[in-house]
């Protein structure tokens, strides 16, 4: 899709939605059940919990490696997924992070999936600190060991994670935004006040600055949702040292993973967060 033809997109959302980017930032489906499929992670590696958020229950999965297969020491990955669909939606991704070797949790918003409440940047982030703090509670996680990884939308609660809830080992940023602001200018090409489209500011090249922890972002250079060099080199440069920046040659906003190579992409997150 092109930058113009996104743009498009995004203003009749406004036009249907009492001119908000709201309901495009925070697009979520919701679900009465989860079927995911087990051809990867059997059923006996993967446990539905559900945890509190402001008095919202949030579902989500914990997926643990066989103690067979466990590789010392042991990091566990807490997947912050985009801004629409469920955890059914993003399983495949979850299967490349359990392929590596890691355990993972993923889980989903509030007014996502099963998770009840009602989406919005405050509760985006209360559920920000909620994940991490039950992923850190569990016995069988060490917590100085945490790896936050953010898709799209899910770079904010990443970015949370990492600056100001915990300590992270390294954090993993995908296909992220820079700020609303920078989202607007580089994906609609038109010139509308932040302000009139949403009512929340997010400033992830602000959060990213304050990170101390080993950074790695992966961008597709031909993504027409989120500038590569507007987004991704801007939170590349804003990073501190060590830091790493993959840009998949071809790949959009979705396909990452798929551009870079499967395997490829698998080995670079191992090689990554086992190396620092």
């Amino acid at each position: 899709m092109t930058r113009f033809l996104f743009a498009i997109v995004i203003l009749s959302s406004c036009m249907l939605c009492s001119c908000s980017l709201d309901s495009f930032m925070y697009n979520e489906q919701r679900l009465d059940a989860y079927v995911v499929s087990d051809s990867v992670i059997p059923s006996a590696n993967r446990e539905e919990v559900v945890f509190d958020s402001e008095g919202n229950r949030l579902y989500g999965f914990y997926i643990r490696q066989p103690d067979s297969l466990r590789i010392e020491p042991h990091h566990t990955i807490i997947y912050n997924h985009g801004n629409k669909d469920h955890i059914t939606y993003y399983w495949t991704r979850v299967e490349y992070l359990y392929r590596a070797g890691f355990d993972v949790f993923v889980y989903d918003y509030r007014g996502f999936g099963r998770s009840e409440g009602v989406s919005s940047l405050a509760g985006l982030q209360a559920d920000a600190r909620a994940a991490w703090n039950y992923v850190a509670s569990r016995p069988d996680v060490d917590s100085t060991l945490i790896v936050p990884y953010g898709f799209s939308l899910g770079g904010v609660p990443a970015l949370m994670q990492a600056s100001i809830i915990g300590k992270p080992h390294v954090l993993i940023l995908e296909s992220a935004f820079a700020s609303t602001k920078v989202l607007l200018q580089s994906a609609t090409v038109l010139d509308i006040p932040q302000s009139y489209l949403t009512r929340d500011e997010i400033d992830n090249l602000a959060r990213i600055s304050e990170i101390s922890c080993p950074v790695l972002i992966l961008h597709g250079d031909a993504d027409a949702f989120i500038d590569i060099k507007a987004s991704g080199q801007a939170l590349y440069d804003a990073a501190k040292n060590p830091k790493a920046f993959v840009v998949v040659q071809g790949a959009g906003h979705e396909d990452v993973p798929t551009g870079l190579g499967t395997q490829a992409y698998i080995d670079r997150i191992m090689t990554f967060i086992r190396g620092n």
